[in-house]
């Protein structure tokens, strides 16, 4: 297994991927970011499963969705975290967990994902952060890691307040996977 793991802070709407995955809590995706401009993109297709019952972020909740051309990737891949002010940190990465093995079953190869941070964090974010995105890439070692001809792209869009420590946890990463057959990682810093 090789992984080409890319840091950006950009949406995920405009990355050309086969998949965009992000975690999404109940909160109204106005004060979510990134998941605010995805469901923008959509014309509001996110808001009206919401408003439907059909997805609304419920924890552990999944839904698989066809971009049908209204983002840059072919699927959008959504994981429920519940409300943000009760999901906990051993929660919320159970859920990175589900997400990864959804996807790592998906064989979904080239990916964007977005990975917000839960409240009430007693540890640093960046660490929370770079735990999340291990626990995430774990679920495809599992699957994947004695395969030498499987490559995945992963391009994690991060929460701006994470700027500053994009490097320590691309190092990070880099060592925690240093077993693999080839690991790169790469952080892009957003243009101005």
């Amino acid at each position: 297994m090789k992984l080409d793991l890319r840091f950006v802070e950009v949406s995920l709407e405009d990355l050309w991927c086969e998949a965009v995955a992000a975690l999404v809590f109940e909160e109204p995706y106005d004060s979510q970011g990134t998941i605010f401009t995805l469901n923008t993109r959509t014309g509001g297709y996110l808001s009206l499963l919401r408003e439907s019952g059909f997805f609304q972020g419920s924890l552990g909740s999944t839904i698989l969705l066809a971009s049908e051309g209204r983002v840059k990737a072919d699927k959008i891949v959504l994981k429920g975290l519940g409300p943000k002010a009760d999901c906990s940190p051993e929660a919320f990465v159970r859920c990175v967990e589900e997400l990864g093995d959804s996807l790592a079953r998906l064989k979904v190869r080239d990916l964007a994902v977005w990975i917000p941070l839960p409240q009430n964090l007693e540890r640093d974010p960046s660490g929370f952060f770079c735990d999340a995105c291990m626990t995430l890439l774990r679920s495809y070692e599992k699957r994947y890691g004695m395969d030498p001809g499987f490559y995945l792209k992963t391009v994690f869009s991060f929460p701006h307040e994470l700027l500053g420590f994009m490097e320590d946890i691309a190092g990070s990463l880099k060592n925690a996977f240093r077993h693999l057959e080839g690991c790169s990682v790469i952080t892009v810093e957003k243009e101005q």
